[in-house]
């Protein structure tokens, strides 16, 4: 990526943050950064194989958001009516589904072995560094072995998380919302108002989960090491059982704010697609909306709410991952760096 360009947008980014203070926002740009760093290793990581998932996830949301809540409606209508045509069409929905699915996961495993190349890339890329900068540069090895065996991998597989829970539970909430306004509009704008809070619930999540991931990456790391260690015989274990209560500590505490965010994100998914049927019921007796519409209806308000709560639950996973993002990354950026200024000062000699 150009420098000049690349800073440019470093400082917009800055200062975007310092006017809205979203941690989700910051958090994304680093995704984002890292993803176009790692198109340095993996041939058209992100030319091909982003775009390729965003294709494969649209399909998916439309197929969940507007195809099986339609072929619900229809479905349910020919029931009531005993009228055949409906019945065929929400059949044959059903089965393009089911089709369109299994061509997409097809699909998909062009995206899995960039994947997997970047991970190893990313592995040579680090030992290829230390190698390099062994003599000059002294690195704690304990936290060395934890960047290079634990943290490229939790990252690598944290973005892919973050990409395959986002994207297709975020289109399907975008089709599921669309869909609800062509059944009632006023029901659309409720439940558009409704899936906001989730946004609210993973903003707080990723300020705080921060400084417990770190601790948990970092005790992770140092285990490996004690480990191995005790296994050898070359201590005797009491470094083990102080890190691992360190590392014990550390995971409660990010497994009670994802007990938080379910919670509260259960709650208002259930509260909001209660009021939503109500509304859609009321709806009915007034002889504005059918039966089969109704059942369309609710299907897709859950959708919606279940699609933007695991959407947002993506962007929690993200909040955990950009602690190790930055451990790597700084350590590539400074050993790069280093090896750069040894080179120019070897060739100005």
């Amino acid at each position: 990526m150009n420098e000049p360009a690349f800073s440019g947008l470093s400082r917009l980014v800055n200062r975007v943050e310092r006017v809205f203070k979203s941690k989700l926002y910051s958090d994304s740009v680093l995704v984002l950064k890292v993803l176009l760093y790692l198109d340095k290793f993996v041939s058209n990581f992100v030319k091909i194989s982003i775009p390729l998932l965003i294709i494969i996830f649209l399909i998916r949301g439309l197929v969940n958001g507007t195809f099986i809540p339609y072929s619900v409606t229809f479905i349910v209508n020919a029931l009531r009516d005993l009228g055949g045509n409906e019945l065929y069409l929400g059949i044959s929905l059903l089965v393009l589904s089911g089709v369109l699915f299994a061509i997409t996961e097809i699909a998909l495993m062009a995206y899995f072995k960039k994947l997997t190349r970047s991970i190893v890339a990313l592995k040579e890329h680090i030992v290829n560094i230390v190698v390099n900068m062994r003599k000059r540069v002294q690195d704690n090895p304990e936290d060395l072995v934890g960047k290079i065996a634990s943290d490229v991998d939790f990252v690598v597989w944290n973005i892919n998380a973050v990409l395959t829970t986002l994207l297709p539970n975020l289109f399907t909430t975008l089709t599921a919302l669309i869909t609800l306004y062509s059944f009632e509009y006023t029901i659309g704008l409720v439940a558009t108002a409704t899936t906001l809070p989730y946004l609210l619930y993973a903003e707080a999540y990723a300020r705080r989960v921060d400084e417990y991931r770190a601790l948990e990456r970092k005790t992770y790391a140092q285990s490996l090491v004690y480990i191995k260690d005790t296994v050898y015989g070359v201590s005797t274990g009491e470094g083990v059982k102080r890190i691992l209560g360190e590392w014990e500590y550390s995971v409660n505490k990010i497994l009670w704010l994802d007990r938080y965010y379910f919670t509260l994100s259960f709650i208002t998914a259930l509260f909001s697609t209660s009021t939503l049927a109500l509304m859609a019921s009321r709806e009915v007796t007034e002889g504005k909306l059918s039966i089969g519409g109704l059942s369309g209806l609710i299907y897709a308000s859950v959708t919606a709410h279940f699609g933007m709560l695991n959407a947002m639950w993506a962007l929690c996973i993200q909040g955990q991952t950009v602690t190790a993002l930055r451990r790597i990354l700084n350590y590539m950026q400074t050993k790069e760096t280093s090896a750069e200024t040894v080179q120019l000062v070897l060739v100005t000699k």
